[in-house]
């Protein structure tokens, strides 16, 4: 300002941006939006009385006492005025376009010389979104021209970086001007020099703005640093106290500002907004965004300046996550990103991390892969990429990190845990298999997959057509698997074959050859019910099974050979039944298992017996053995006596 009330040309050019979006509505025959600036911060409203309104607006005016003060004021707070209807809305804007394109023609701070007050200036017709800063006779075209380029080459300027008039040229312009000949000439006219100082939309918005924050009050100040800056926000009860006053009082002086504020920033921060997140994208990591919002905001951190900050943020719908911004659209990406690892992902969670980043939106996306990697919740297991941090990813993971068939000592050394943890892992995963005895791969690697001495028979017996010599098992699965020929051997003499003539095949369980219960039992209790005892052992509590259990003793509980049953035990009904399995390939016999809790139940220890009695098909009672082992052994002998007298009686 260079005289009260009256602004200069650089402010008047200001004053005509902020009303530009209620200018072009109403050039449109719309109605502006509500919030759209209808009389610019800062502009004495006492040079209307100089000026050629209608005497219906002047009395709007007057009557609402707003002839006098220069706070902004917005269609809304117009329309809603007695009598004060779109007509004079019109008349109230383009008279006060009038009056600043005058100022801004001649340069004149005197209203008296800016124009006749008699005189009115016809409406002007649809102009561009710069239309505003247009004066009102200019002389040539070109001035006219200029004076809508000046803003626009400001705005390049602060927005793209735009130093000369060739980096503001279209692609297609600066190639036709070097085949002319003209493109050094162009690149050498600089931006700052053809708009002689005319502020870009940016330099605008802040001014506009710091316009408005300068008219609030100390309180109205405290209120927007707690409830507009800070994050989280400070409560409204919290503001109330310090302030005080009441929570709704804050509550409708924050709503009052907010206005003032949308009012301030006007079309401008959207235009800003767009333009700046353009060539950023969806994602953008924060130091890059908040270095270009740097270069186009003033140093210092002016709360005009944080605010503004804080409003394009919020404009363009960006939010901050470890170090990167993304918006809506980005986030509904990282859904995507993660249902497609989902789709990836193996027998065991592991996804092909390659394929998966050949399938993010664009190359942008790329350099964020770490952070999108965490943010998808996919984890880095040995250079494996997995849904999950499980046990079965683990040990696969470590599988593949190994590169070729390993040791379960190997993997569960890599993953941290035990060998049978590792190998109960490896034993239910379906692309991993076992190379040989002591070593698993992947099914890809291994051309024969190792199935066991007994699984290896059966495969052999069954490619020669139901038996095979036992020269080919004693020779190949030695050599090809690395398994003692003295194990082969072992199998190869159990129930679950039949060996004739160096020829092996499997047994018909039909012809299986038993001895009587009573040549395998430990004896029998008062009511005549057949029991075996076993020594208690520590790994029974950590559930491993008892094994040696005669193959007679299993059939008289209801078990079938290469089968299994739950046993009940009828003196603890509380505890979880027995297992009893009689796998004919077995070299130690049947088993029983899960015997830790009835085990803890009678408060054995190791070392000591524990007595089956049969009570029933799969059904026994369990209890401690507390025999004396010489009337044991006195037992079984009159119990073996007795048997032979029967046995002489039949013959």
């Amino acid at each position: 300002m260079t005289r009260a009330g009256q602004p200069s040309r650089e402010v008047a050019q200001r004053h005509l941006l902020d009303l530009r979006d209620a200018l072009d509505a109403i050039r449109n025959n719309g109605r502006p939006h509500l919030d759209s600036v209808a009389w610019p911060a800062g502009l004495d409203r006492s040079i209307l009385d100089g000026l050629p309104l209608e005497v219906r607006t002047r009395n709007c005016l007057l009557q609402a006492e707003l002839m006098e003060g220069d706070s902004p004021l917005t269609v809304w707070q117009l329309l809603r005025l007695q009598s004060f209807g779109r007509k004079s809305l019109r008349d109230l804007l383009y008279t006060v376009e009038s009056f600043l394109n005058e100022c801004v023609r001649i340069g004149s701070t005197d209203p008296q010389e800016a124009g006749e007050p008699n005189k009115r200036t016809p409406a002007a017709p649809k102009e561009s979104a710069f239309s505003a800063t247009t004066a009102q006779a200019p002389r040539t075209p070109w001035e006219s021209a200029g004076q809508l380029l000046s803003p626009l080459l400001a705005t390049a300027t602060e927005l793209h970086g735009a130093k000369t008039l060739a980096d503001a040229l279209n692609p297609g312009l600066t190639r036709l001007a070097g085949r002319m000949g003209i493109a050094g000439a162009i690149g050498a006219i600089r931006i700052d020099r053809l708009a002689k100082g005319t502020p870009g939309l940016a330099s605008v918005t802040l001014a506009r703005l710091a316009l408005t924050l300068d008219a609030a009050s100390e309180n109205e100040c405290m209120i927007i640093e707690h409830r507009l800056l800070r994050t989280p926000p400070t409560t409204l009860e919290e503001v109330g106290s310090q302030v005080g006053v009441t929570r709704e009082r804050i509550r409708q002086i924050q709503a009052r500002i907010e206005r003032n504020i949308h009012a301030a920033l006007g079309r401008g921060l959207r235009i800003i907004a767009a333009t700046l997140k353009e060539p950023l994208g969806h994602v953008v990591s924060q130091s890059e965004l908040e270095g270009r919002i740097a270069e186009l905001l003033p140093a210092g951190q002016g709360l005009a300046t944080r605010l503004l900050r804080k409003a394009l943020l919020d404009e363009m719908g960006f939010t901050l996550d470890n170090g990167v911004f993304l918006d809506k659209q980005a986030t509904q990406e990282l859904r995507n990103i993660r249902a497609e690892a989902r789709r990836l992902a193996d027998d065991v969670g592991l996804v092909d991390e390659q394929r998966l980043i050949a399938s993010l939106p664009n190359e942008g996306w790329r350099r964020f892969w770490p952070w999108v990697r965490e943010r998808c919740g996919l984890h880095d297991l040995f250079g494996s990429l997995s849904l999950r941090d499980s046990g079965k990813a683990r040990v696969k993971a470590a599988l593949i990190s190994i590169g070729r068939p390993a040791t379960r000592e190997e993997i569960a050394q890599m993953c941290g845990f035990g060998e049978n943890k590792a190998g109960s892992h490896l034993s239910v995963i379906p692309s991993v298999v076992k190379a040989d005895k002591d070593r698993w791969g992947l099914k890809d690697w291994v051309d024969d997959e190792y199935e066991g001495i007994v699984g290896e028979i059966i495969q052999r017996i069954e490619e020669d057509g139901g038996a095979t010599t036992t020269e080919r098992l004693l020779t190949e699965l030695p050599g090809k698997f690395g398994v003692n020929p003295m194990s082969v051997r072992a199998y190869m003499q159990t129930p679950k074959f039949v060996i004739r003539d160096g020829w092996i095949s499997l047994a018909n369980t039909s012809s299986i050859q038993l001895r009587d219960l009573d040549d395998v039992i430990d004896g029998r209790d008062h009511g005549g019910a057949p029991y075996w005892t076993f020594a208690v052992e520590d790994r029974f509590f950590d559930g491993y099974s008892a094994t040696g259990v005669p193959p007679e003793f299993a059939k008289a509980l209801g078990c079938a050979p290469d089968a299994g049953e739950r046993v009940r035990i009828d003196n603890l009904p509380d505890c979880a039944e027995l297992s009893i399995r009689w796998p004919l390939a077995s070299t130690t016999g049947a088993s029983l298992g899960y015997l830790a809790e009835p085990l803890e139940h009678l408060g054995l220890e190791p070392g000591q017996r524990v007595r089956v009695t049969i009570k029933g098909p799969c059904l026994v009672e369990l209890s401690a053995d507390d025999g004396n082992p010489e009337e044991s052994r006195t037992s079984e002998a009159d119990a073996i006596l007795e048997r032979m007298m029967q046995r002489r009686r039949v013959l």
